[in-house]
């Protein structure tokens, strides 16, 4: 752990030097300092950042807060010398009795909030941030065990005999040691090239659909513009009923734009984490009820059955806000691809583990190739519904980033002419799981056509 904070102090170093020679770039600079607070807050030692001109203690993680018994208000109204017991001239003192030795941190002995005094190794460098100057120290507890401190120094500093067979032991086992960590950091080198390698796929991906979703909002706004040119204009010799229609066309692309920025707000909320995720235990049937209510106006004015056939039973842990934003994007397609005379059903089956909610239409259906496209945010596909209506696909989009915050999978069966039938899962019980291996639409369509 003391050789991480090494390093740790050698990486700091590094990163702020970049802006020496150029302290006007501010976006990097700004990428810097939230870097440093990142490695700042991280809980493997005590962690201090002193503002040089007054001495005071301006920011601390976790673990400094811990050891010395202050909460994080109270420790930054503290001059660090509140925190040391060795006066100032002594801590200068013992710096340059380090600096002597070779070493890249000096002992000191530091107190509580009780008064505790213990002993401490402290590493540190100095930091210029917003063009004031910090020092950043990163602190250990040292043992008080001497014994502890010379075994460490034994293991450290072995000496080889060549004709001592205890010696040869050793030395093999040190070897076995080596060769292991070569193969660990072997492993890790793959996984970091994996890890990477899927990070600039998803970026791809991303810069793909932000491509799709500004053309799709051009185009919204185009035929807002478009229309309201229409009904603006002075010289417009339609007729009462060509006014009403186009004003009917106008309300409607208004009322698919506003969605269509509502799922995007949401997306892109979700994306920063900014959404809060809340699962609670809930009954299913209740949350269902409520999205079923909201649409059978528009059910009864298409005419097509809508049916809630969920149970009083059926407990699920979930975020019930974001599982009736899935349910009323998965009901209002349904309805908008089903013709009139057909049907609409929620179900929902249980397991072990968890519960799969379907909902399933009577309608047009969709090929197996398009139903792969449904779920991806880099294609394309939009449906026409049965009114020649096309919709912007973000809401499906927008429903797998929820479903994936309950760790459950989504897919779908569908075959052309005879409807189509999406699933979803849910957990049970807090700390549930369904199958570790997340199905999307991406693999794992059925499709019967």
């Amino acid at each position: 752990m003391n050789e991480f904070s090494s390093h740790e102090i050698k990486i700091v170093k590094s990163e702020f030097a970049k802006h020496l020679a150029n302290d006007t770039d501010s976006e990097l600079l700004n990428k810097t300092e939230k870097f440093f607070e990142r490695i700042l807050k991280n809980n493997n030692a005590i962690k201090l950042l002193i503002d040089v001109e007054s001495s005071r203690v301006v920011n601390s993680n976790k673990s400094a807060q811990l050891f010395y018994g202050y909460s994080e208000d109270e420790l930054h109204q503290k001059e660090i010398y509140d925190l040391n017991v060795l006066k100032e001239d002594e801590v200068k003192a013992e710096h340059q009795r380090s600096q002597k030795l070779g070493r890249d941190y000096f002992e000191s002995r530091q107190k509580n909030s009780k008064g505790e005094t213990k002993s401490v190794m402290v590493r540190s460098t100095s930091l210029k941030i917003k063009r004031k100057d910090y020092i950043y120290l990163i602190i250990h507890e040292m043992p008080e065990d001497k014994k502890i401190e010379e075994k460490a120094k034994k293991k450290e500093l072995p000496v080889y005999s060549l004709i001592s067979e205890s010696n040869d032991n050793v030395l093999e086992e040190d070897l076995s040691f080596l060769e292991q960590n070569a193969k660990d950091l072997v492993y890790l080198s793959n996984k970091l090239a994996e890890s990477e390698k899927k990070l600039q796929q998803l970026n791809a991906n991303k810069d793909r659909f932000f491509s799709i979703i500004s053309h799709d909002l051009k185009n919204s706004f185009f035929s807002v513009m478009g229309l309201s040119k229409i009904l603006a204009d002075p010289e417009n010799n339609d007729s009462e009923d060509k006014k009403i229609e186009t004003a009917q066309m106008l309300h409607n692309s208004s009322k698919n734009l506003y969605a269509f920025l509502e799922n995007l707000l949401s997306w892109a909320r979700v994306q920063r984490g900014e959404i809060d995720f809340e699962p609670e235990e809930h009954q299913l049937y209740d949350i269902v009820a409520e999205v079923t209510y909201l649409f059978n106006p528009k059910a009864k004015q298409s005419g097509i059955k809508l049916i809630n056939k969920i149970g009083n039973d059926k407990v699920v842990y979930c975020d019930q806000n974001m599982v009736k934003t899935i349910l009323r994007n998965f009901v209002s397609n349904a309805l908008n691809f089903t013709k009139e005379f057909g049907q609409v059903v929620i179900d929902a089956k249980v397991d072990n583990e968890k519960v799969t909610l379907s909902v399933a239409d009577t309608g047009v259906g969709i090929s197996k190739e398009n139903a792969e496209k449904l779920f991806r945010i880099d294609e394309k596909h939009i449906e026409t519904n049965v009114n020649g209506e096309r919709g912007t696909g973000l809401g499906l989009i927008l429903c797998k980033e929820f479903i994936e915050k309950h760790k459950g999978d989504v897919w779908i069966e569908s075959e052309i002419g005879k409807g189509s039938k999406f699933y979803f899962t849910l957990p049970l019980k807090k700390n549930s799981s369904t199958s570790s291996e997340h199905r999307t639409s991406a693999n794992s369509v059925h499709s019967k056509d």
